[in-house]
């Protein structure tokens, strides 16, 4: 678009002969088609997600996040708000990259027993006491 200044010369009406210069100024508008395909249209992340943002904006299914955040000992601050559940993006961004870098090693459900046995007894002072391991009775030849 193009503004365009105009001068223009009019008679007063209070009838003095000399006339004046008045300027006005005129806009041109022009309506231009782009084809759809040539736009790209980006809106800023949340700050916030939720099991409704979840999966568009991390690619993450709404019941892995939920199932994620209530699990026991999970590191981030969760906002509730009636049935919705809140985190700050970065964070549980920050959170799922830590996850990827340093998986934790998977023991076996009777090694976590053990080692929490041993965490009590030794809280009370104590020491756990291995006993031979009860077999099946062989016959004695």
């Amino acid at each position: 678009m193009r503004a365009i200044e105009r001068t223009t010369l009019e008679t007063p009406v209070d009838g003095s002969r000399s006339p004046r210069a008045v300027s006005s100024s005129a806009m041109a508008t022009a309506t231009v088609a782009i084809p759809l395909d040539g736009l790209t249209i980006t809106a800023p992340q949340p700050e916030m997600l939720s099991q409704k943002n979840v999966e568009s904006v991390t690619g993450i299914p709404a019941r892995v996040f939920l199932d994620t955040i209530r699990a026991p000992g999970f590191p981030l601050p969760v906002a509730r708000l009636g049935k919705l559940r809140l985190v700050r993006r970065e964070a549980f961004a920050a959170y799922l990259q830590a996850l990827a870098s340093d998986p934790a090693p998977r023991r076996a459900p009777a090694e976590d027993e053990r080692t929490g046995v041993a965490a009590v007894l030794a809280a009370a002072g104590l020491e756990p006491v291995r006993q031979p391991r009860a077999g099946r009775a062989s016959a004695s030849s």
